[in-house]
């Protein structure tokens, strides 16, 4: 089966697949290495897959996309505008036209590679370009539209404006969409309302790298937190779990916290708001780095510490439990309860003294190693690549199939000369 992916996808977690040079690649959309577990899956089984994706540092011709390829895969970028609101040249900013010219440029380069059957993540601009195709579809909801909105109400004006706009793309997608899935069962009960086509379950999959960094631990002599957040922001809620850690060294003064991810890395907003407060010491900022030193990375430290106050799925939190780091995170936190199962402790993460409370629980002799082992058993069992892949074909064949019959009985009635 041809198989096209749309999504973000950066070049740097792909050039292993590409024969060409990489060199010549646009940077792409960083922040979902999950999509590239997919088609590293798929690739495996003996399909064919073409990816797409969008990148701000391309001229701004919608036809101007940039492709390489390996074996049986390819991935085309097209160009994305830099600003969201302030004009881009002759173009107005991509909201303003509900990022039309990314729309465009994305359903040319599907058509062009014309897959079996398009995969789309994310249901906004991604998916829009998906639908436009008229290929047979699956979308992916990665997030609930209207939760990430009402949170970003808390922020900037032209933030909540924007999330507020992408609620009228989501809308759309899930009116028009026939094959739906979502990343937990607390996404699909956020968005079942908003569309009629029945909703399936599909985790999203955990790196097999993962998998081979996988072991028991024991608990630790001097522990080694870990925290990895995308962005300083209301919604992954950083505050409170570093003045958290802060007042965990008083009792363990030896302690260390290494943060990961876009404004964590040294002398980024993180590390400034720490420093501005005196709680830095033990504090090692390594900020964004590519998905498998990031796993590398995770695989040496002892606990996952994830202080978001909401997510759809976590994979991140998935990655920690299968290589056996037992993981502290919001009792309320969407999705976050469910990914969790029994390989770590829930808290209420916008309290300080609550989050150092149960860093201590979860230190605790008696209960690291258990958790430890139950995590790892959990996400094994529920969120492999492979049972994942098997889940999305099966989807993949009932699109198929049902585009192909209806084709049968259009001819057949005579509609199609």
């Amino acid at each position: 089966m041809h198989i096209g992916i749309v999504g973000p996808i950066a070049s740097a977690d792909i050039v292993h697949l590409l024969d060409d040079d990489s060199l010549r690649l646009p940077k792409g959309y960083a922040g979902a290495p999950l999509l590239v577990c997919l088609i590293e899956g798929l690739l495996q089984r003996g399909h064919r897959v073409s990816a797409f994706s969008v990148s701000a540092d391309m001229p701004l011709n919608r036809k101007a996309s940039v492709t390489a390829g390996g074996k049986k895969f390819s991935i085309s970028f097209c160009p994305m505008r830099p600003r969201a609101w302030q004009p881009n040249g002759w173009l107005p900013g991509r909201i303003v036209d509900f990022f039309g010219f990314e729309r465009n440029a994305l359903q040319h380069a599907i058509k062009r590679e014309a897959p079996d059957v398009i995969h789309a993540h994310w249901a906004y601009e991604f998916a829009l370009a998906a639908l436009a195709t008229k290929i047979p579809h699956v979308v992916t909801c990665h997030d609930s539209p209207y939760k990430v909105a009402r949170l970003a109400s808390c922020s900037r004006l032209t933030v909540s404006a924007y999330r507020w706009l992408r609620i009228l793309m989501a809308r759309k997608v899930m009116r028009n969409s026939k094959c739906m899935t979502a990343v937990s069962p607390y996404m699909r009960d956020e968005i079942q309302a908003l569309t009629t086509a029945r909703i399936a379950v599909v985790p999203n999959p955990v790196d097999n790298l993962a998998l081979a960094l996988a072991r028991h631990r024991e608990v630790p002599v001097v522990p080694r937190l870990a925290m990895v957040c995308n962005g300083w922001s209301d919604l992954k809620n950083p505050q409170p779990a570093l003045l958290a850690f802060a007042e965990l060294r008083i009792s363990s003064p030896d302690a260390e916290l290494h943060l990961f991810g876009h404004d964590f890395g040294p002398g980024e907003t993180a590390e400034s708001w720490c420093t501005q407060r005196r709680i830095e010491n033990g504090m090692v900022f390594h900020g964004s780095l590519p998905h498998q030193r990031l796993l590398q990375s995770l695989a040496e430290l002892d606990l996952l510490l994830h202080p978001s106050l909401e997510e759809s799925f976590g994979v991140v939190i998935a990655e920690a439990l299968t290589m056996g780091l037992p993981v502290v995170a919001g009792k309320s936190s969407g999705a976050v309860p469910w990914v969790v199962g029994g390989g770590g402790h829930l808290c209420d993460v916008r309290s300080p003294e609550d989050i150092k409370k149960t860093l201590l629980s979860v230190l605790d002799s008696k209960r690291y190693g258990r958790l430890s082992s139950e995590g790892m058993a959990s996400a094994r069992d529920r969120f492999s690549a492979d049972q994942v892949i098997d889940q999305y074909l099966n989807l993949y064949k009932q699109v198929v199939g049902q585009q192909v019959e209806y084709i049968k009985q259009t001819v057949t009635s005579g509609e199609v000369a």
